[in-house]
């Protein structure tokens, strides 16, 4: 990568992130809305991640691990996963909506099937 290069982030759709967690590998995924919310219901396989637990899950991931963050509408996970893309993250993705948006496409997802 050049010094003119920059890593980013991928900003999805809820639906686009539901299909990301049925791949192989599954992402890491992050919920970092508080504790309580994340208590009261989170995505399965989904982690709390808050910025005092940040460096100790980035010891863990390998950078070539996707990473799916999703927050309550999608503005926090964006500030997450830019810290993971500062960090030398390659597949970093960001939930557009949210919690709240990944449950009416797992809904949907459901009512379709």
């Amino acid at each position: 990568m050049t010094t003119t290069e920059r890593l980013t982030f991928q900003c999805i759709s809820a639906s686009t992130a539901l299909d990301l967690c049925r791949n192989d590998p599954v992402p890491a995924i992050f919920d970092v809305r508080d504790m309580a919310n994340y208590q009261r219901g989170h995505l399965d396989g989904a982690a709390q991640l808050s910025e005092d637990r940040l460096m100790a899950w980035m010891r863990r991931l390998a950078k070539d691990a996707p990473v799916l963050i999703y927050c309550y509408h999608g503005n926090a996970s964006k500030v997450f996963a830019q810290m993971f893309v500062d960090f030398r993250y390659t597949e970093v993705y960001s939930v557009d909506g949210g919690y709240e948006a990944l449950l009416a496409a797992q809904a949907s997802a459901t009512q379709s099937a």
